[in-house]
């Protein structure tokens, strides 16, 4: 098969590798280039499988549940972004998006943990940012909130919104509400020294 280059040809793919290039806007860029894919083992339509996709970066695959051909379940997508990095999710699908608890790196530094709604964060969760490197199940999301540049709180359609604690590099760290991602509210603001000192604020921007 060659490139999928035009909207005819994109229409000869399954029903499965469709839904997922329209459903995932995480893994666009992973997903456009596919060009074959194979059920290699199991069942790939309804049941347990292994489906094997080629694209011009080397294999990716989903190993997991399917339910009319779609993603349904506890499943793992991983695909080659280039020839050096690999984007996962491990976790919760429901109909081909991802809900319910999972883990999405997206190869290129940064790390997210929690709670899925509709394939956006929502929920709890924790989202690690500017990793060097990520070995799965190396480190728990407990460590890496400790010691790395995290969010880790609640989440509302995609955005940092409820409580929540921001920690830097240098270990400097702000517990207090959040709104779409910005510092909202009341908040504490802990310097790694030891020292804290309250803080208020409205929509990102600093009041006192």
């Amino acid at each position: 098969m060659g490139r999928l280059s035009n909207a005819s040809r994109l229409t000869a793919l399954p029903a499965v590798l469709m839904a997922m290039l329209f459903a995932l806007p995480v893994f666009a860029q992973s997903l456009k280039d596919v060009t074959a894919e194979l059920c290699v083992s199991g069942d790939c339509v309804d049941g347990r499988g292994r489906l094997e996709f080629t694209t011009p970066f080397g294999k990716g695959e989903y190993a997991g549940n399917f339910s009319e051909g779609e993603f349904h379940g506890i499943g793992r997508l991983d695909m080659p972004l280039s020839f050096t990095e690999r984007e996962v999710y491990d976790g919760n699908w429901r109909r081909g998006l991802r809900d319910g608890r999972g883990k999405h790196w997206n190869g290129r530094g940064n790390l997210y943990i929690g709670e899925w709604m509709n394939n956006k964060r929502h929920g709890r969760g924790s989202y690690f940012i500017n990793l060097p490197e990520w070995r799965e199940n190396e480190h728990s999301e407990f460590w890496l909130s400790e010691n790395t540049e995290n969010y880790s709180g609640e989440f509302q359609n995609d955005n940092y919104h409820g409580r929540g604690t921001y920690r830097w590099p240098n270990g400097n760290k702000f517990e207090g509400s959040f709104f779409a991602n910005n510092k909202h509210g009341q908040g504490t603001f802990y310097y790694a020294a030891g020292t804290a000192r309250q803080q208020l604020w409205n929509y990102g921007d600093f009041v006192r």
